[in-house]
Parts: C-alpha cells; structure tokens; sequence
C-alpha cells in the first residue's frame, strides 16, 4: 500500500510540477529571406528552366561560393539565408550560363530565446541590388526578416506575352 501510495504522489508531482528544463523554442528558428518571382505587372510567375543559385562570401582577396539551389526547375519563389556579416551576395545561375547578382546589405539583430534555444539572428534589410541581365529590378517588399515565412523581396523579370 506504501509503494502504491508514493506511485501516486510521483505522479501527481510530474503532472503538477513539470521540470524547469520545458523547451519552448520555435519550431522554425532559422531566419531566411523569402524571394517571389513576379512579371512587370507583379503576377507570380514561375522560371522554368533550371536555375542554380550561390551564395557568396567575400574574405578579404578569397572568394568562396556556396552551392544553395542546384539547378531547379519551375522556381517561383526561393528561400535563402543570410550571412553573419553586413552583407550577403547570391548568384542566380540561369540554364548554366547567364547570371544575375543580388547584393542585400543587412543589419544582424541577434534574439535570445532562452538558455534551452539559443539565440536566433533576425535582419533588417538596408538595401538591396542586383544586375538586370535576366532580370528587371529586386524591390525590398518587407525589411524584416525574422523566422516567420512572408515575402521580403520580389524580383521582377520583363515577360512576353504569348498566345494561348
């Protein structure tokens, strides 16, 4: 009878009295930027043929890219991280020849969750541009960049229409 008894007082103490270590971290604690792909007239559209994209890091007189998309097709819309430092440099790839830069110049605004989590890292966007070979312009739709999932930047590409 005692051991069924000091059962129960356990069990009602873990019900009652749950350990201090409770995790209650986001489940999504990465923050990326989030690029749509619209037409001239801000209509999503989609590239359909493959499209790679780089990130790259500048360190003194190295150049390191990153493979972050390897040659996807139907892409319209991507979501990259950015870097530690000020500034973070991609490289969309189009059919493995032409390529267009986007330059996005951030603020890094270190979270602290709590001890179990972490510290996340949100951005606020300052600036932003890109070359025009594909591409029309980059437009900066949202400057706060954090773990929730919305749009940050559209890139505009100059579509033909054609006949259906």
């Amino acid at each position: 009878m005692k051991k069924l008894l000091l059962l129960f007082c356990a069990t009602v103490m873990t019900v009652f009295f749950p350990a201090c270590e409770v995790e209650n971290c986001p489940p999504n604690a990465l923050s990326f930027a989030h690029f749509s792909f619209v037409d001239q007239y801000g209509r999503a559209v989609s590239y359909t043929d493959t499209l790679s994209v780089y990130g790259q890091t500048v360190s003194g007189e190295t150049v390191v890219n990153d493979t972050l998309i390897n040659r996807e097709t139907g892409v319209s819309e991507l979501s990259l991280p950015l870097s530690y430092g000020t500034q973070t440099r991609f490289i969309l790839r189009y059919n493995n020849r032409t390529e267009d830069i986007l330059t996005i110049s951030h603020r890094n605004i270190p979270y602290f969750m709590n001890l179990d989590c972490g510290t996340m890292m949100f951005y606020e966007v300052t600036g932003a541009e890109s070359t025009a070979r594909m591409l029309d312009s980059l437009v900066i739709t949202n400057p706060n960049i954090d773990n929730n999932e919305k749009e940050n930047f559209r890139i505009y590409f100059t579509v033909t229409a054609t006949d259906e």
